[in-house]
Formats: structure tokens, sequence, C-alpha cells
């Protein structure tokens, strides 16, 4: 609610500064674990579906969620508050001057990006059986809105299209050197410059 009422370069430290914030509270909080992480003792169990030990299992539980949150915000995306969120998008001061309550579409959709990003967590929790405050670090962040932009902004699937383009880049280029994240940053440079 406070990082809205900023504005570009603003918006982006205060978001980061909080997400600071909070990570350095999980590494100083000992009884889950610190800064070493907690591991956890099973996967979760999900309703009717309790056999989630097995990998198969689990990856094609966490296909249907993906699934099913793509196709939530696809029909988002084509509901009033998809079509308000659009105008808001393209110019926020017209959008308002017509009547929407901007701040309160951009919180709307904060707390729902807050959410998806909570149940990615709890899904990469149940797969590595394990928390780390590491994946709270701000270059975490960065490493999302790098596959975001690569995929493409604005686009429904451009963040699963960035996400897998990225990890094939990443395999391929430290199978062939040890340097390879200079590449990748070579080559990420390049698609953002062009």
């Amino acid at each position: 609610a406070i990082s809205l009422r900023t504005r570009g370069v603003y918006f982006i430290m205060i978001t980061l500064a909080f997400a600071q914030m909070i990570y350095y509270v999980f590494v100083s909080l000992k009884t889950y674990g610190g800064d070493d992480g907690l591991t956890l003792a099973e996967r979760s169990s999900i309703g009717l579906i309790t056999d989630l030990k097995g990998d198969a299992h689990f990856y094609y539980a966490c296909l249907a969620v993906l699934a099913l949150a793509i196709a939530l915000l696809a029909r988002l995306r084509r509901s009033p508050f998809g079509r308000a969120l659009e105008a808001v998008k393209i110019n926020e001061t017209r959008a308002e001057a017509i009547g929407f309550p901007v701040y309160r579409i951009k919180l709307v959709c904060f707390v729902l990006a807050a959410a998806f990003a909570g149940l990615a967590g709890a899904l990469i929790a149940n797969q590595n059986n394990f928390v780390s405050p590491g994946l709270m670090h701000w270059t975490q962040s960065g490493m999302l809105m790098v596959m975001i932009i690569v995929g493409g902004l604005g686009h429904l699937l451009g963040g699963l299209i960035g996400a897998a383009f990225l990890l094939l880049l990443e395999e391929l280029l430290s199978a062939h050197t040890e340097h390879w994240q200079l590449a990748l940053g070579v080559i990420l440079l390049g698609i953002v410059l062009f």
C-alpha cells in the first residue's frame, strides 16, 4: 500500500527496500533455520491428492497449478477488472479522470501478484523439501524480472517463455564454458538493447 503511492524509480527502490527488510528478518529467525534455511520433512498433501511424494505426481500437480493459474489470469484479463487494469496501464491519469479507482485497481493487482508468488514459493519449497531465505534475496527478483522482459512484457505467457529461454540458455552455456554468466549477460544485454 505504501509502495503504490510512489512512481518510477522510487517505486522500484521502495519495493526492493521492503524486500530486503523482509529478507533480513527471515535470515535472523533462528527458529526457522535463519541463514541456513529450513528442511521440510515431506511434501505437502493437497486435498484428495495425497500422493505427491513421487516426482512424477508432483510434476503433474505443478503443471495443473500452472494451467489453472494461466486460465485464471486469461479470464481476469478479459473481465471488466482486466479492462480497467489495461486502461490504468495505458494512461493512469486518463483512467482516473474517467472515474476508475486507480489506487485500488493497482493494489488488487499487487495483492494478486503476491498471491501467485506465494503459491510459486510453496511449490518450490515442496519441490526441494527446503526453504531458504536466499529465495527472497533481491537477485531472485532481478532474475524474475529478466525472465519477464525476455519473454515479453504485457504478454500472458511472457514469463513462462522467458523462464524457459533463460534456463535453456543457462544450461547450454554452462556446458561449454565456466564463464557462462558473462556470456549470458552479454546475450541479455543484447536482447534488452535490440
